[in-house]
């Protein structure tokens, strides 16, 4: 129940989430004749919308996460026992689809391979479970990324499947119990760049020798122009990712989980 309640809760501490609670307080209030109080609660959405959707802050947000792990290139990174990619980047093959989908997080995939070629690790591991009545599929996240890694070429004797998990803190978990029962530790962790933070406290909690590797970066350096004060969806994204993990570190410092 807690990871379903979790879910669902996720799209009202989101930024859109919480305008629209604002602007539904603001008509709210109106109703019951504070009319004052409502159209501050109107404005106030208006300004957060703004605020949130504008590249100055939406990446100024995004990139102070995803700079405490910087990209290393592939040759840099050191060996390990196992490669551990994170899912949470794909659409199982539900009609009219007549494949597995991928979003931009499918980086993690690639990043992941290009380590096991580099012969970084002779393991890769995929960690990521379903939640059907979500999805509308029995097919876990582990099982996608492994059925992609196969198109690619990958061996299939080379990867390991972690299919439980519903969330990081259970990718850490169920995670460590696998590599536990084969006696391996040293851990090389592909996830995005912005989640990465949060997924680095969560194997490391669970006693793992863990070396990040990021990938799936989505805010790069650029001089200032005047369209950058001008509110866009992509900045709307960034900060809704960021506020997201920021929101996820204090819940699972909260629970224990880092």
């Amino acid at each position: 129940m807690s990871i379903l309640a979790g879910k669902l809760l996720t799209p009202l501490i989101s930024p859109l989430g919480l305008i629209t609670l604002l602007w539904l307080a603001g008509v709210l209030l109106s109703w019951r004749g504070w009319k004052g109080w409502g159209r501050g609660c109107r404005i106030a959405g208006c300004l957060l919308l703004l605020i949130l959707s504008s590249p100055l802050v939406g990446e100024r947000l995004l990139s102070g996460l995803e700079g405490a792990y910087p990209l290393v290139p592939v040759e840099d990174c050191p060996a390990a026992d196992v490669i551990v990619v994170l899912g949470g980047v794909t659409q199982p093959p539900v009609p009219p689809r007549l494949s597995i989908d991928v979003d931009g997080g499918f980086d993690r995939l690639l990043h992941g391979m290009r380590l096991w070629r580099a012969g970084k690790a002779p393991l890769l591991v995929f960690s990521g479970g379903n939640i059907p009545y979500l999805t509308g599929s029995q097919m876990t996240e582990a099982a996608s990324l492994c059925s992609l890694a196969l198109e690619y070429g990958v061996d299939r004797q080379a990867m390991l499947l972690e299919e439980d998990s519903r969330n990081t803190y259970e990718n850490a978990l169920f995670t460590s119990q696998l590599l536990g029962q084969r006696g391996l530790n040293r851990v090389l962790l592909v996830t995005s760049a912005s989640h990465m933070p949060r997924a680095v406290a969560a194997f490391r909690k669970q006693g793992l020798e863990v070396y990040p590797a990021s990938t799936d970066l989505q805010v790069v350096p650029r001089s200032f122009t005047l369209l950058q004060l001008l509110p866009g969806m992509d900045s709307l994204a960034f900060a809704t990712t960021a506020i997201k993990e920021q929101v996820g570190m204090w819940v699972y410092r909260l629970r224990g989980w880092i």
